[in-house]
């Protein structure tokens, strides 16, 4: 398995979140994207480091959460966000 792989994420019609290891298919479901992501994260864990890894995750996605909530920054935001950066 390469260092970097690709996460996929998909939202369906009931507005749960999926990521997708697009290199092992392992996924996870959660009801935002960050929760599909941690999810996923987790069950990569297979060592103490990795366990800490995914602590460290799972912290700074909570802090980013937070910082985009009081910013008022969307979904779409992001999506557009992530858009942008693709296309260049």
């Amino acid at each position: 398995m390469s260092a970097v792989t690709t996460v996929r994420v998909s939202k369906d019609q009931a507005g749960r979140f999926t990521a997708t290891d697009t290199e092992t298919g392992d996924s996870a479901d959660g009801a935002t994207q960050a929760d599909a992501l941690a999810t996923l994260a987790g069950r990569r864990a297979t060592d103490e480091d990795d366990a800490s890894s995914v602590a460290e995750c799972i912290s700074r996605t909570q802090a980013v959460r937070r910082r985009f909530e009081d910013e008022g920054v969307t979904e779409a935001d992001v999506d557009e966000a992530i858009e942008w950066a693709r296309s260049e």
